[in-house]
């Protein structure tokens, strides 16, 4: 008799779209510190995350701000805040991470909304790139 086939995500699968994510979130920054630069603004990047010096810009930067900051959300949720992770590969919807804030809020991000996230970060990434050329 064979094993019944995997028909959900599995944790690994949850890993995998977790490391998608912080990634994707690598490169964006990547951009946008490359994009300030650019911008001649290379003394202000160099001390803490660019998304906080993004968000002192004026023009088109508020444009994106918006759509960087919900990445932003996801990406701190993985990066800081992990409190458990749960796939069962024989049952729908149950492959989901859990982030405990550090207000005590609990969050939780099932794989679709990692796959949504990595969707947005790809748009992301051709976008800055625009900005200040």
């Amino acid at each position: 008799m064979s094993a019944p086939e995997l028909t959900h995500p599995t944790l690994k699968d949850l890993k995998f779209e977790i490391g998608q994510v912080l990634v994707g979130w690598s490169f964006l920054e990547n951009t946008m510190r490359g994009q300030s630069k650019r911008a001649g603004l290379q003394k202000k990047i160099m001390k803490g995350p660019v998304i906080v010096h993004w968000r002192t810009y004026p023009d088109r930067a508020e444009e994106l701000l918006k759509p960087i900051e919900k990445v932003a959300r996801v990406r701190n949720l993985l990066a800081h805040c992990i409190y458990s992770l749960s796939a069962d590969p024989w049952t729908a919807n149950s492959a989901v991470i859990v982030c405990v804030a550090p207000d005590g809020t609990k969050h939780s991000l099932n794989i679709e909304d990692l796959q949504e996230t990595c969707t947005e970060l790809s748009k992301l990434m051709v976008t800055p790139i625009r900005l200040y050329s």
